[in-house]
């Protein structure tokens, strides 16, 4: 990556660094709060447990063993319009790993960032149902400083940021559930040779929770 890139990135302000865009109707938040339920009841049923990595949230503990866009296809064509048109900085095609979270009462996720490469790799979430304060923070570089940003949440609403930066939720302090879908987006040059043969179709060693999307449907 090329050192114009990592400083755009770094000196862009809040409102260029994460992104927030309508990307699920009403109907199809109700539609995926049953699935990560289900999603939740599968892996207690196989015998996962919650391992307290990332918050108490076994589907999110758990985040390697599926991918929320391969078991709800029907939106991965909109993923792909909804980046091609916002995200001058992907490399494709993509790799995705996409999960979802449901907290309960005191459960939330500390400071953390997800792996990828500084400038071209990003992380999103978005937010399906429950309390929609106090949000989720992020630090934000400003004036040679950083600031911790909270966003409050909207139903529906994708929150996309560089894979770089510092994010958290607070626990939740209600007898209510808080259920978001996260992701974690790679560009091309993130993808290499162990991740290629983990994807084959006769590997011994199924990745789950990873699929390649390509957008050259947009140039036929």
């Amino acid at each position: 990556m090329s050192s114009n890139v990592r400083s755009r990135v770094l000196t862009l302000p809040l409102s260029e660094i994460v992104k927030e865009y309508n990307f699920f109707t009403i109907e199809e938040c109700r539609q995926i709060k049953e699935y990560a339920y289900k999603k939740e009841e599968e892996l207690i049923r196989e015998g996962h447990k919650d391992n307290d990595t990332y918050g108490k949230s076994i589907t999110t503990n758990n985040h390697n063993r599926y991918n929320f866009f391969k078991d709800n296809s029907q939106y991965v064509d909109r993923l792909v319009d909804f980046l091609v048109k916002t995200n001058k900085y992907l490399v494709w095609p993509i790799m995705v790993q996409s999960w979802v979270n449901i907290y309960r009462r005191g459960g939330g996720i500390d400071w953390h960032v997800h792996l990828g490469n500084m400038g071209t790799d990003w992380s999103a979430n978005i937010f399906i149902d429950g309390p929609t304060k106090p949000g989720v923070n992020y630090l934000i570089p400003k004036n040679g400083d950083i600031d911790i940003t909270t966003i409050e949440n909207k139903k529906g609403y994708i929150h996309i940021f560089p894979c770089e930066t510092m994010h958290s939720v607070e626990p939740l302090a209600v007898n209510e559930e808080r259920i978001s879908v996260g992701m974690t987006i790679h560009s091309y040059d993130y993808i290499d040779r162990p991740i290629v043969s983990g994807l084959a179709f006769n590997s011994k060693r199924e990745i789950e929770d990873t699929i390649i999307l390509t957008n050259e449907h947009y140039y036929e």
